[in-house]
C-alpha cells in the first residue's frame, strides 16, 4: 500500500491559487509573514533544502483570509 499523495506549492504558486480564488491581496510577502511570524498559520514543509507548502494547509489559512 502506498501513501496518499499530497500536492505542494512554492510562494509564487501560492500566490497564483490566491488570485484565482479573488483573493488579490495575497502576495508573496504576506504568505511568507504567514509563514513565519506572528502565530504562523500557513503551516510550512522543507523538501530538499526548499520551502513548500501543502494544499490542505494552503486552503485552511486562505478559508481564514476570505473572512
Amino acid at each position: 500500500m502506498s501513501a496518499p499523495v499530497q500536492q505542494y506549492y512554492d510562494r509564487k504558486g501560492v500566490v497564483r491559487l490566491a488570485h484565482e480564488r479573488g483573493l488579490n491581496h495575497i502576495t508573496e510577502n504576506s504568505v511568507n509573514a504567514a509563514a513565519y511570524h506572528g502565530d504562523r498559520p500557513l503551516k510550512r514543509t522543507k523538501i530538499h533544502g526548499r520551502i513548500y507548502y501543502t494544499l490542505k494547509d494552503i486552503e485552511a489559512w486562505l478559508a481564514g483570509e476570505a473572512l
